[in-house]
């Protein structure tokens, strides 16, 4: 018995240090970029670091950065904002790690980046708007919390990513060892952009539970919040009450 149990506890702990160890494998799952011909591409260096992607509808006067999901591929969203939001340039800017992007992806440097291309962009805008999807959205947050936004589109978004690992390595003790937590849920004092969430009904990945109570943290900037009928994690943008609340919330 004693044996069974030393060999119980050895094993929680090797998973608990290649937990610790190998955590950001889990968390980010870059994705190589796809072909793209006739948009515009963009980069910015900062740090050493090339960020890469697109600007789709260039030279518009109102800008909004998108920032992806965490193993999406940011260039599928030109034909839907080539379509949906023609009057927006939008910038498609792959993490650092993603898409023909250098470096390595953790929480501090996705902050970093994400200001450093905001401030590029702002020049060139007399609005600019953000909209963040899935792990984006925790990107999207902190740049609304530390900059003067139009409006913030938050698509699937979660409470804090420790909350999420917490749900799914139930088991393990994540809060004592994880370093990326993206705790969105305590910057929403610090918005005041005007704000629209989209939650699928059927998310498997961010779970009502993990966007609710985010939701709740918003008082008068939550200009909507739409629960998507029928639409998961991964096709949410696919539907029209998705699509249409988008183009509302962005006229």
């Amino acid at each position: 018995m004693k044996s069974t149990l030393a060999s119980i506890l050895l094993i929680y702990i090797v998973f608990c240090l290649l937990l610790l160890v190998m955590q950001r494998k889990f968390l980010y799952f870059p994705q190589p970029a796809g072909p793209v011909s006739g948009v515009t591409e963009i980069s910015f260096l900062t740090g050493g670091v090339q960020l890469n992607g697109w600007v789709v509808n260039k030279g518009m006067q109102k800008a909004l950065i998108y920032y992806g999901g965490n193993a999406e591929s940011i260039e599928s969203n030109i034909t839907f904002f080539e379509t949906q939001l023609p009057n927006y340039s939008v910038y498609l800017i792959a993490y650092r790690g993603y898409g023909n992007s250098t470096g390595h992806p953790s929480e501090a440097h996705l902050y970093h980046d994400a200001l450093y291309v905001f401030d590029q962009i702002k020049v060139k805008h007399k609005q600019i708007s953000l909209m963040g999807r899935s792990l984006g959205s925790g990107v999207a947050t902190y740049v609304a919390a530390n900059r003067q936004v139009e409006k913030l589109l938050l698509v699937t978004p979660y409470d804090s990513i420790e909350n999420v690992a917490k749900s799914v390595y139930w088991m393990f003790p994540v809060s004592l060892f994880i370093k990326d937590n993206f705790q969105s849920i305590e910057r929403v004092k610090n918005i005041s952009a005007q704000t629209y969430i989209f939650t699928a009904e059927n998310d498997q990945v961010i779970p009502r539970a993990r966007s609710e109570p985010l939701i709740a943290q918003f008082t008068e900037q939550l200009v909507d919040s739409i629960l998507v009928s029928g639409a998961d994690h991964n096709d949410i943008s696919l539907y029209p009450e998705y699509i249409a609340g988008v183009r509302r919330a962005l006229e």
